[in-house]
């Protein structure tokens, strides 16, 4: 699938217009504006955004402009990310060792609770997540032990108007009735990605406070941890920079129906055809027939383009 430049901090404009210049040796003004259907002033705004970042340059005396290579361009911004992302790990694993062999002092000590047993665990993330006043943003794993979709305060929490998002583990969507689920909290207005494995299970609250297990990814429920101050403060830079990264799991378009929205949103976070078909209660045949009826309608040859026709027309 194509590199969506958005997740890199280009916005729309900027993105169209620097696709126009990859394609041709140099552009003015007017045939980048013409070429990308974008108002001429636009253009000139994303074009200086754009050379700020040395992303294009401007040819001296033609008044055209040409794109600097995506692989040096963009490189260096994806290796940032990427080095910002291990560095955040790897505070979050260090502290949580430092915790468990006992060598903090008793100040450091005040910033960390420890939460055992199921039911106190369980207790323990749904009062964070009715005490949240601002915002919450989560990982979803695909082995819910303590809180899932029957028993979380998400509808609460939504109702009053909390901004939430969600980073949910591809192996999720697998499970029975996850689409489903996953859809009626994209209705009730959380923001929702996906990637192939989060890190671990974690909630952040206001930026304030956060859970997680004791034991990281894969652990069981016994102990969890609630983080406070700047502990919670890496915890939530953890999570900014998985999301950064995660792919967008969609409203849905006009230009398709409802089950097509659905069948291309799984398929983009990685299902095959079968796991499609279970989650919407289809065929796999019935599903392969309406994916290629996409294609069609997208003009693509390949499920890879299908992808990037999707991702840049709002489809999924």
């Amino acid at each position: 699938m194509a590199l969506a430049l958005e997740d890199l901090g280009l916005g729309a404009c900027e993105e169209s217009v620097y696709r126009v210049l990859i394609e041709r040796p140099s552009a003015s003004v007017a045939e980048v504006a013409a070429a990308a259907a974008v108002p001429d002033a636009e253009v000139v705004d994303a074009l200086n955004s754009l050379a700020a970042r040395a992303l294009v340059n401007r040819l001296p005396g033609s008044g055209h402009y040409v794109a600097a290579p995506p692989s040096v361009a963009l490189g260096t911004e994806l290796t940032d990310r990427r080095i910002r992302l291990q560095r955040a790990e790897l505070a979050l694993a260090e502290l949580v060792e430092t915790y468990r062999t006992g060598s903090m002092g008793r100040a450091q000590r005040d910033l960390v609770e420890v939460v055992e047993g199921r039911d106190a665990v369980r207790q323990r993330y749904l009062q964070l997540q009715l005490s949240s006043r601002h915002a919450i943003d989560t990982f979803v794993t695909g082995d819910v032990q303590v809180v899932g979709p029957e028993n979380t305060e998400e509808p609460t929490v939504l109702s009053r108007g909390l901004h939430v998002r969600a980073v949910i583990d591809q192996s999720f969507l697998g499970e029975p009735s996850a689409a489903d689920n996953v859809d009626e909290s994209l209705a009730r207005g959380m923001r929702i990605r996906t990637v192939d494995g989060v890190p671990l299970k974690l909630i952040v609250c206001d930026g304030e406070m956060a859970m997680l297990p004791l034991r990281g990814s894969g652990s069981e429920v016994d102990p969890s941890l609630v983080l406070r101050g700047g502990l919670a403060n890496v915890a939530q830079a953890l999570f900014d920079a998985v999301w950064e990264r995660a792919r967008p799991y969609g409203e849905p378009h006009h230009g398709i129906d409802a089950m097509d929205t659905r069948i291309l949103r799984l398929l983009l976070a990685g299902l095959t055809d079968h796991a499609v078909a279970a989650q919407v209660d289809m065929s796999a045949r019935t599903v392969q027939r309406r994916i290629q009826g996409l294609m069609v309608q997208a003009g693509a040859t390949t499920r890879i383009q299908l992808g990037w026709y999707a991702r840049h027309h709002g489809w999924a």
